[in-house]
């Protein structure tokens, strides 16, 4: 029985340590990933002439309104 307690207490040393080692990797790797990934979540709007939704971003901004290509701009336009 001794020797059971003393098992369990090498058992919960280890996993304490284990525990405090990982807690900072992880963070990091969080971070890391994040980094990693392009911006996340973009605001999504149609193109005035065709109706299809693309990111904010990647928009060809015209006088009446948001374009998903030059063509399309050109074509409400005039």
């Amino acid at each position: 029985m001794k020797y059971l307690i003393w098992l369990l207490i090498v058992f919960a040393g280890i996993w304490w340590i284990r525990q405090q080692r990982q807690t900072p990797s992880d963070d990091t790797r969080d971070q890391t990933d994040k980094a990693a990934r392009p911006g996340g979540p973009q605001v999504m709007v149609p193109c005035a002439h065709c109706g299809v939704h693309l990111p904010e971003s990647e928009a060809i901004q015209g006088t009446q309104g948001l374009y998903c290509s030059e063509a399309h701009r050109q074509r409400q336009e005039g």
